[in-house]
């Protein structure tokens, strides 16, 4: 398992405290630090943080703050979230903004179809669904260059979009340098994406019924409903070298349920909690390479 940010700064802070002396009180000359055996038991009591199953932030945290804007990333991360999810639709005028549903209706002040607003009326609008509001509406690239130098992941969801409209999504993501995973219920989508940003991991999200990928798209891994989510459809992917991302997981159970069955990642609209919860029960590495870390923006 690769030793997470976290984890190096616990164990760093375990072996300062036992090699400094004590404030006020200078260390006798020619004083023996502990013994070898006291720093490796100081070390194993440090907090365990864990890499497997990954936490992903579904539309940052929208339980803490308004979904999909910068507040509800901020609070993921806070929270311990190891990756981000998020939407991406496109104005009428071809700006990506993050918003799950098609149109503004439901979480904004406003109405209206996506497709059919202007870059600069979406600007003016502000989410109003959920604690802590309300937040504008963030576009593509303000997160985008928010991640960018950073090892936190984005888990981007390529919603329907205009055929022209994805190429432009995915190159923007590529250009960007941050760390970003193309996911689309639409598999065209990702064939386009793909084509436009082929050095960009691609995960194709089913959640009615398994169906096979299509013929020459690489994926990286699939998005699975909970429902679809069995021990052996996990097996099956994970032999065949792809990752199983999970949705939407908001408890206790279902956490244990798909940890159990080794799932790569958690997707979830409460990050913090699932981050306590893994690393409570933290589990040894599996033998193959674990996705990328989380790193504070």
């Amino acid at each position: 398992m690769t030793v997470p940010p976290r984890a190096r700064a616990a164990a760093l802070a375990a072996l300062v405290l036992l090699v400094l002396p004590t404030a006020g009180c200078a260390a006798p000359p020619g004083a023996q630090g502990p013994p070898p055996v006291a720093l490796r038991a100081q070390l194993a009591a440090a907090p365990k943080v864990c890499d497997q199953p990954v936490v992903i932030g579904h539309r940052g945290a929208p339980r803490a703050a308004p979904e999909n804007t910068m507040a509800s990333f901020e609070v993921a991360l806070k929270g311990g979230a190891d990756w981000l999810e998020t939407d991406v639709q496109t104005t009428r005028d071809g700006v990506p903004v993050l918003m799950h549903d098609s149109t503004v209706d439901r979480v904004t002040d406003g109405k209206g179809a996506v497709a059919d607003l202007t870059a600069a009326q979406i600007a003016a609008l502000r989410v109003t669904v959920g604690p802590g509001g309300p937040h504008p509406v963030p576009t593509l690239e303000q997160l985008l260059a928010r991640l960018a130098g950073t090892r936190t992941r984005l888990l981007m969801e390529i919603k329907w979009q205009r055929g022209e409209d994805v190429p432009r999504i995915a190159r923007m993501a590529a250009d960007s340098h941050a760390d970003v995973v193309l996911y689309s219920f639409s598999a065209e989508h990702l064939k386009q994406a793909h084509a436009a940003a082929p050095d960009l991991p691609v995960v194709l999200i089913q959640g009615v019924a398994i169906q096979d990928p299509t013929a020459g798209l690489p994926l990286d891994g699939l998005a699975l409903d909970e429902g679809l989510a069995t021990a052996a459809r996990i097996t099956a992917e994970r032999q065949a070298g792809r990752q199983v991302y999970v949705w939407t997981l908001d408890d206790e159970a279902s956490w244990q349920l798909m940890s159990d069955r080794e799932a790569t990642g958690l997707i979830t609209d409460v990050p913090a909690e699932a981050r306590r919860w893994v690393d409570a029960r933290c589990r040894p590495p599996r033998g193959d390479t674990p996705p990328p870390g989380r790193t504070e923006l």
